[in-house]
């Protein structure tokens, strides 16, 4: 394997154990050569092989100028290089200047001058503080053992002594590392070790004298069936470089996770492996840190059951054994009862409790093998895998029904809870695991409906209203993306004038199979699934876009009023959505009715006001709809900033037939007169409700009596044909569109 470059972006780790490498290398080198120039070379091939620089010389100082002493190119060198004839040629030629990086070391020992080391580096990246101490330590070995050399006199034996001790501290750079070093024999069978470093001991807790002339895989023990193992094995075989992470045990048997790196060291020649050296990192903080991170992600924080994650690859498990074996897995989806009464009475704190003691009791009512999890809120689910019947599960469901019945305690308080359960069974009820977790949401449901505390299996009849549900909100999703929406609009009818006013635009889906389906079939949906927010502002949309179409008709300007959910409503940015649809199909806001229902508005009364004056800051009219239906307080009346009341059709129905129904719409009629506010009756459909409106004083109306709600373009036909109230009295059958 060749070497790494030294000026590669490595972490701080690799670097030092290569730093580290290098300088036992250059320290074997200095203590195996003979003559300078021997020394000199094997320097230089140190540099180059274990270095991985691109070339290193080293010139010796002799009547003032330098001899080369020795030149090696190393393994990333430009094609095409060539090594310096002299010293002076590395100043004389541009091709040595090329390198992108070099560095020029003094040999100085004993205060004399003895020559100098060149290092270059094909890498552009400067050399880093650490690499350039380091290779001043190796100028520094290299002329110190030069001056060993050299001594030829006993007043040089003091020299002598001093160059030993400074090779001595450079022995103890290995020694100080805090990564622990193990040297082992390549040539001597089984590896046995020949030298560990103090860090060796401190993470093993071996002494050397108990390690000495034994093999490493003592630190494995039993612990064989790892796969880093196989390729510790490999790199000893092969004599070449390996890792792994591999789990190690200490003298006092506790565990460590040791991150392992083999070299091989070879001889003199370059050819034979001698030794092997090995750098044992304790990364146990490191591993458990990720073993943590993959426990929250596959665990529920609170109770620490496994999560939607983990049960899925769970039941997968259990399906595939069962498939294998012939057997059945049983899925239980348990819903705590009424369990938002006890949130709301005790806070989240005491409920939070009370899910872990609930978790606790799952747990030991199951056996080890079966798959406890939580899927949010009060939702459990459990996995019993390996059993032969239908009543295995049931026996399961009546202990965790037992085992929940034990009141519990929480906050000085006894509790009692019970659960729904409903059970799937693969492969009866299902082949996937999302299929079983559906069907015994389906069957938990019908335990809902029945009175709770108590499971059910599941039957394929109970899935028909689960599924219809589904299908419903799927299409309606599909409908949003394909514009499958229209808006009809049903007239408003001016009583004293008889004339078309203004109109209700109201929603249809035309399904592209089913038709029409009117909006009390998908508005609950859209409501509960929370897709009466993009849905609502559709239909502003479609509003606008219809009211600019029609001005560009040359149609006169009348209101369209436009129903708001309450969910819409309480939007933060609905006067924003208002005020840009407006701008886009360039429709003044005068022509735009926001009509709210009274509870909508008493939900916030804050927010409502700061909404309402939002819209009305657009020029939008609000009416208030379904008047006398909710609180119909007349101080909020006052507060708010609304234009019109709309008399509710269950008043109007019975109108003529019934006092107090006639009563009331005339009270609210003289009431919104006497606030200066306009009065519009829904409803309409017989002649008699519509002269005793006109007799109270309504201002408009709406229903069946003058037009059904019918499509745009029939809507313009209307007013084309400039049909008025006396059309409809004349020929009342509300289907002239």
């Amino acid at each position: 394997m060749s070497p790494q470059h030294p000026n590669e972006d490595v972490s701080g780790e690799d670097q030092l154990r290569r730093l580290l490498a290098l300088l036992a290398h250059c320290h074997a080198a200095a203590g195996a050569a003979g003559s300078e120039a021997d020394l000199a070379a094997r320097i230089c091939d140190s540099l180059t092989g274990c270095g991985g620089y691109s070339l290193a010389c080293v010139g010796l100082l002799e009547n003032g100028s330098h001899r080369l002493a020795a030149a090696r190119l190393g393994a990333d060198a430009a094609a095409g290089a060539m090594l310096p004839s002299d010293w002076q040629d590395l100043d004389r030629f541009p091709q040595f200047s090329a390198f992108a990086g070099s560095l020029s070391l003094p040999l100085e020992a004993g205060g004399k001058a003895l020559g100098r080391l060149r290092i270059y580096a094909a890498a552009r990246a400067l050399f880093s503080p650490e690499e350039h101490q380091l290779l001043r330590d190796i100028a520094t070995l290299l002329a110190l053992a030069l001056a060993v050399r050299r001594c030829t006199s006993e007043a040089e034996a003091a020299a002598r002594q001093d160059a030993g001790e400074a090779l001595r501290l450079r022995d103890r750079a290995v020694e100080s590392s805090s990564n622990g070093i193990m040297i082992t024999s390549a040539t001597q069978l089984d590896h046995p070790i020949t030298y560990v470093n103090p860090a060796f001991e401190r993470i093993t807790g071996y002494s050397a004298a108990e390690v000495q002339g034994r093999n490493g895989r003592f630190l494995v023990r039993d612990d064989l069936q790892q796969k880093g193992l196989n390729e510790i094995r490999a790199a000893l075989r092969d004599r070449r470089e390996g890792h792994a992470i591999l789990r190690n045990y200490r003298k006092d048997g506790s565990l460590f996770w040791n991150e392992l790196h083999l070299a091989p060291v070879l001889d003199e020649s370059g050819q034979s492996t001698t030794h092997f050296v090995s750098v044992i990192n304790d990364v146990s903080d490191r591993i458990h840190y990720q073993e943590q991170l993959e426990y929250q992600a596959t665990h529920d924080v609170l109770t620490g059951l496994a999560n939607r994650s983990l049960l899925a690859d769970r039941i997968s498990q259990a399906i595939a054994l069962a498939r294998r074996d012939r057997r059945l897995v049983g899925v239980m989806l348990l819903d705590l009862d009424r369990f938002k009464v006890i949130n709301d009475g005790l806070g989240h704190a005491p409920a939070d409790k009370l899910l872990k003691t609930v978790a606790e009791r799952l747990q030991a009512a199951v056996r080890d093998t079966d798959t406890v999890a939580r899927l949010g809120g009060d939702e459990f689910v459990i996995v019993v895998g390996d059993i032969l019947d239908a009543d295995d599960v049931a026996v399961v469901a009546g202990k965790i029904q037992r085992a929940l019945a034990q009141p519990l305690f929480v906050e000085g308080k006894e509790l009692f809870v019970t659960a729904s359960i409903g059970v799937s069974l693969f492969p009866r009820d299902g082949e996937t695991g999302d299929i079983l977790l559906r069907n015994a949401d389906v069957a938990m449901y019908r335990v809902k409906e029945y009175g709770r505390n108590n499971y059910r299996f599941y039957l394929p009849e109970m899935s028909s209203m689960a599924l219809d549900r589904l299908d419903m909100e799927g299409n309606l999703r599909r409908a949003l993306e394909t514009d499958e929406f229209q808006v009809y609009y049903q007239p408003k009818v001016s009583l004293q004038q008889g004339t078309i006013v203004g109109a209700e635009a109201l929603l249809r889906w035309m399904h592209p199979r089913i038709g029409q389906i009117n909006p009390n079939e998908f508005i609950p949906l859209a409501e509960e699934s929370g897709l009466i927010i993009p849905l609502g502002e559709k239909v502003i949309e479609l509003v606008c876009r219809q009211i600019r179409a029609w001005r560009e008709e040359g149609l006169p300007p009348l209101k369209v009023a436009i129903n708001i959910s309450a969910r819409q409503f309480r939007q933060e940015n609905l006067g924003e959505t208002v005020r840009r649809l407006l701008e886009e199909y360039q429709v003044p806001g005068e022509m735009l009715d926001i009509e709210l229902t009274e509870s909508m508005v008493m939900h916030d009364t804050d927010h409502a006001a700061l909404t309402l004056r939002e819209l009305k800051d657009l020029g939008v009219t609000l009416s208030l709809d379904d008047f006398g239906t909710g609180y119909s307080s007349l101080s909020y009346l006052k507060r708010f900033p609304i234009d019109c009341l709309k008399i509710d059709r269950s008043f109007v129905r019975d109108i003529n037939s019934n006092a107090d129904d006639a009563a009331i719409a005339s009270a609210v009629i003289a009431m919104a007169h006497s606030l200066g506010l306009n009065v519009v009756a829904e409803g309409v459909e017989t002649a008699e409700q519509l002269a005793l409106l006109r007799q109270h004083g309504c201002d408009e109306f709406q229903g069946y009596f003058f037009s059904r709600a019918v499509p745009a373009g029939d809507y313009a036909l209307l007013l084309r044909q400039g049909k008025t109230l006396a059309d409809a009295e004349a020929a009342p059958d509300g289907d002239l569109a």
